[in-house]
């Protein structure tokens, strides 16, 4: 969510089951305007909040040219030094979803994970992490598989660039029922045709992102209109804690993750 919308939307996240204190609500604005002004970051965004033992991670993202190639990931447990994030290595992707014990807070703290589907004298079998590479590995899960927009809010412009689209006006009332209305917010992962062939509507410069409509198992995301019918609400049944809204016929829309970073892997057998 843009951070300095928080106050704007407070009531749409805490409608969905959230609660954006209005203490948090003044921390996050005074502490990433200044993380804003020192990167000089076209966008700042609260991501979201991730539980921890001694003190939870609060999680925000910086953009510059590019709103997907061009992201930062900033971590933070006292609001007085954002640490950068670095870009998880797919290891470490695997890894954080083997862990079950939850976050301490300490991110120089190592783990050990323990991969049970190797043999038991592997030398893979138990390897060392260090929270702060589990923590960037999980917000990197979280992206690829659970964070996303409406159609339209980005846009690619002719020299391939992604930009947040100043002239996004919203879903109408029967596009905001559709699945196939929200796009992920990452890199497409199916075939470049897939939503020329299945659009009737099709326009190249909003459609280039994946839609979630063809997400495996058919289920795994909620959708409901609330506020009669003016304000879509998606949830990822595979992420519990993450939450996106869109204001129906209005540029307001927002995403945020609060949760104990675990996925949860009965998703296809509980649908």
């Amino acid at each position: 969510m843009d951070v300095h919308k928080l106050w704007a939307y407070k009531e749409y996240v805490n409608v969905n089951g959230f609660m954006l204190s209005s203490e948090l609500i003044s921390l996050l604005q005074s502490s990433l305007t200044v993380l804003q002004v020192e990167n000089h970051f076209t966008h700042m965004q609260y991501w979201g909040q991730i539980y921890a033992i001694d003190g939870d991670y609060h999680i925000a993202v910086g953009t510059t040219r590019d709103a997907i190639a061009d992201r930062k990931y900033y971590y933070t447990t006292d609001f007085k030094f954002w640490g950068l994030l670095a870009r998880p290595k797919k290891k470490y992707k695997q890894l954080s979803l083997l862990t079950t014990f939850p976050f301490r807070g300490d991110p120089s703290l190592k783990i050990k994970v323990l991969d049970e589907a190797m043999e038991e004298h592997h030398p893979d079998r138990c390897q060392e992490m260090q929270e702060e590479k589990r923590l960037a590995a999980t917000i990197s899960n979280i992206c690829d598989e659970a964070e996303i927009c409406a159609r339209g809010q980005l846009i690619k412009q002719p020299d391939g660039t992604v930009v947040i689209n100043p002239n996004f006006y919203g879903l109408t009332g029967p596009e905001a029922k559709l699945l196939k209305s929200y796009l992920h917010v990452r890199p497409a992962q199916q075939r470049w045709n897939s939503n020329l062939l299945t659009r009737q509507d099709y326009n190249y410069s909003m459609d280039f992102l994946d839609s979630i409509d063809q997400d495996i198992p058919s289920g795994c995301w909620n959708l409901s209109l609330e506020q009669c019918g003016t304000v879509a609400y998606l949830k990822s049944l595979y992420w519990p804690g993450m939450s996106y809204f869109h204001k129906v016929k209005t540029p307001d829309a927002g995403f945020l993750y609060i949760g104990n970073g675990k996925k949860n892997f009965d998703v296809p057998f509980l649908i």
